[in-house]
């Protein structure tokens, strides 16, 4: 699950125009948050995130962020239901797919979850590598 994660976090910080509304403290912490994570360090991850999410509740990167720390703490459901009510505000985030894919991947649904990489892919070419993960792990 970790390398899942941490490929989905490098997406995360790919995501451009999603962010426009966060702040630069709020971008900090967002930073702060992820390098964080890449070091389990989760409960200092968490104090950021929650600052980067008071800040811009809607934006990409912290929605991706906050659901690759429920996974971190293999609360799946939780990442779910985030991804969810995000792809609701922004249903053509291709990054939000992803991301939103790899947890049903990781809730044990392969098959939503590959009908998810193909959403990805009509927004974003990078989903590829994650689908053959999904595969390989059932």
């Amino acid at each position: 699950m970790k390398k899942f994660i941490v490929v989905s976090l490098l997406v995360a910080g790919c995501a451009g125009s999603p962010n426009a509304q966060l702040s630069e403290a709020g971008e900090s912490r967002l930073q702060l948050a992820i390098e964080y994570m890449k070091r389990d360090q989760l409960e200092r991850a968490r104090t950021h995130l929650d600052k980067a999410y008071s800040d811009a509740p809607r934006a990409e990167s912290v929605i991706i962020a906050l659901g690759q720390w429920y996974l971190r703490k293999e609360n799946v459901k939780s990442a779910l239901l985030l991804y969810q009510q995000a792809l609701s505000w922004q249903p053509k985030s291709g990054a939000l797919y992803n991301n939103y894919a790899i947890a049903l991947c990781l809730s044990g649904d392969t098959q939503q979850a590959l009908a998810m990489f193909d959403q990805a892919e009509r927004f974003q070419q990078t989903v590829a590598a994650n689908r053959a993960q999904c595969l390989s792990h059932r």
